[in-house]
C-alpha cells in the first residue's frame, strides 16, 4: 500500500502550539548574536566572516538551550535527548508526528557522522507519537528548524515528500478572520430603504408654525 504524502497544513496544525515559543527562542537568540555584540565581545576577531561565524554557532546553542528548557511546557511536545546528550550538543524534541531538532539544514545521509544522533532518537520513538492517518509509521516526520539572522523556518523531510518542505515560522500563525464593524450591514445582503417617523411633536400654536419650528414628517 502506497502511503500518501503529508501535506504542508498538517505540519503547520502540528506546530502551531509551539509558535510563541519558538518565536521567543528565536528573538532572543538573534538579539545576542548580532555582529556588533560579537565584535565587543571578541574585539580580538577582527574579520566579520568570524564574527558571522561564532554568531552562528552562538544562535545555534542559544536556540537548542531554550527549546531544551521551554518546549516540554506544550502539549505533545517533549525533549528526547538525554542530560549526557544535551551536554554534548546533541537536541532532539519529539512533536505530535516525529522529531525536530535545531540545524542550518537537513543532514547528509551520505556523512555516517552528519545527524547520526537523530537517528538513534528514533529508537523507541514509534510507540510515543501520534502520526496523521496515512503517514507510515516506520519513518516519522524530522523537521529541522533553521534559523539564520535574517529568517526563520522549517525544514520538513519524510520518505514521502520528493524534495524537503519549507515552512516559514511566520505561516505557523493561525488565520485571522475578517469582522465587521459592529452596526455595519452586511454588504452581500440587499438594502431595505427605511422609513422612521419622529415621536417628537412641536406644541401647537395660533396661527401655524413660527420661524424655526420643524414639521414633522417621515424621514426619507
Amino acid at each position: 500500500m502506497v502511503k500518501r504524502e503529508i501535506k504542508r497544513d498538517e505540519v503547520i496544525e502540528k506546530f502551531r502550539p509551539a509558535r510563541n515559543v519558538l518565536e521567543e527562542a528565536v528573538v532572543h537568540a538573534r538579539k545576542m548574536t548580532t555582529v556588533k555584540r560579537i565584535a565587543e565581545a571578541h574585539p580580538e576577531i577582527e574579520l566579520d566572516a568570524g564574527r558571522k561565524r561564532i554568531a552562528g554557532q552562538l544562535r545555534w546553542w542559544l536556540l537548542a538551550e531554550a527549546l531544551a528548557k521551554q518546549i516540554g511546557t506544550i502539549s505533545g511536545f517533549t525533549v528526547l535527548s538525554t542530560e549526557g546528550q544535551i551536554n554534548g550538543g546533541q537536541f532532539v524534541f519529539g512533536f505530535p508526528g516525529g522529531v525536530f531538532t535545531v540545524k542550518r539544514d537537513p543532514h547528509d545521509e551520505s556523512d555516517p557522522d552528519d545527524g547520526r544522533y537523530l537517528q538513534e532518537a528514533f529508537d523507541g520513538l514509534r510507540e510515543r507519537i501520534e502520526l496523521a492517518d496515512g503517514i507510515d509509521a516506520e519513518a516519522p516526520i524530522t523537521v529541522y528548524l533553521a534559523v539564520t539572522s535574517t529568517d526563520a523556518r522549517l525544514k520538513v523531510c519524510h520518505p514521502t515528500l520528493e524534495d524537503v518542505m519549507t515552512i516559514p515560522l511566520e505561516d505557523l500563525a493561525a488565520p485571522v478572520e475578517p469582522m465587521r464593524s459592529r452596526g455595519m450591514a452586511d454588504p452581500t445582503r440587499p438594502r431595505a430603504r427605511a422609513r422612521a417617523t419622529s415621536t417628537r411633536r412641536s406644541a401647537a400654536k395660533p396661527g401655524g408654525t413660527e420661524p424655526g419650528d420643524v414639521a414633522d414628517t417621515p424621514s426619507s
